[in-house]
């Protein structure tokens, strides 16, 4: 078979809208940032890290591990702890939770428009 103008073998490639591209870097995760960028560097245990903070090591452990998510409460005492304002860890947690909204977005099928949400005509 050849392939003529009408009629292609090769599908075109799925278009995606520029600014949902898959291209974008993957954030790290607010507990990954936290190790890889305080915790190591000062070695720093989450045992030591849990007792200055006031908190239970499993909420560090579940933290660092990704399992658990920056809350304005932890944002405040890392950033006492730290120095660093408190925005910075709600900054990093924004952008974490944004990349996987836009990513399980872009994996959703399409959902039909309920009669309720259909433009009036």
């Amino acid at each position: 078979m050849v392939a003529t103008a009408a009629s292609p073998l090769r599908k075109a490639p799925p278009t995606r809208p520029p600014h949902l591209s898959w291209t974008v870097r993957r954030p790290p995760h607010p507990g990954e940032f936290l190790y890889t960028r305080f915790l190591a560097p000062l070695h720093l245990s989450q045992t030591g890290l849990a007792a200055a903070l006031g908190i239970s090591r499993r909420r560090v452990n579940e933290l660092i591990n990704g399992h658990r998510a920056i809350t304005p409460d932890t944002a405040l005492r890392l950033a006492a702890y730290f120095g660093n304002e408190a925005a910075f860890w709600m900054q990093l947690q924004l952008a974490w939770d944004m990349h996987g909204a836009v990513h399980r977005a872009l994996l959703a099928p399409p959902r039909p428009a309920s009669r309720r949400n259909r433009p009036a005509y």
